[in-house]
């Protein structure tokens, strides 16, 4: 008898435990700890803003420098060619959230159409809903966020993966005045 009710005391406690475990997870996505909305497929920048993705973005954007004398070098090669950027990220993604922000703050003080910036959204597996094997193959993301120069005949120019080289201003501006330039996962 004795066995039998340490047992039923253990066995008490356990349970007892166990059911408040779940409880704890449960109370701390209630206080909000996920900062982000999944985004997938392609969106615009006003439909991340409208979201809580307006927080890291906002607060990447306004803390951000970028060089000014290379911006202005970025802005002379914007006026002589049209460029258009294609950028898969995620909105998970902490590199995303970083680059992000920085990129259309450079194309802003740029003077960019933002008109020409497409942005697609992809699953923690780099994957876009709808797209073909092929295709996702051809455009080979292997990291976000992927910043992808095209010219105006729609050929890529250059890609710029994950994070800069130099600074992203100064990466960019090797893309788009055709310098040499490889990502970090370029061999």
């Amino acid at each position: 008898m004795r066995k039998s009710m340490t047992l039923f005391m253990i066995l008490s406690l356990c349970l007892g435990i166990s059911s408040f475990i779940p409880s704890e997870f449960e109370d701390y996505s209630k206080a909000g700890l996920q900062d982000y909305k999944l985004m997938l497929g392609e969106f615009k920048l006003e439909d991340l803003k409208s979201t809580v993705n307006k927080s890291w973005f906002e607060s990447g954007y306004e803390n951000y420098t970028p060089k000014a004398k290379v911006v202005d070098q970025i802005k002379s090669e914007l006026a002589t060619n049209d460029f258009h950027i294609l950028v898969y990220m995620g909105t998970w993604c902490t590199d995303s959230r970083r680059e992000f922000p920085h990129l259309v703050k450079i194309l802003n003080q740029a003077d960019f159409n933002l008109n020409n910036l497409s942005i697609v959204g992809v699953d923690r597996d780099k994957v876009v809903p709808d797209m073909t094997e092929e295709k996702r193959k051809k455009l080979n993301i292997i990291n976000v966020p992927t910043i992808i120069v095209y010219d105006e005949n729609g050929q890529e120019i250059n890609r710029f993966v994950e994070f800069p080289q130099e600074s992203l201003e100064k990466d960019l501006l090797k893309i788009f005045s055709g310098e040499d330039y490889k990502h970090v996962y370029d061999f």
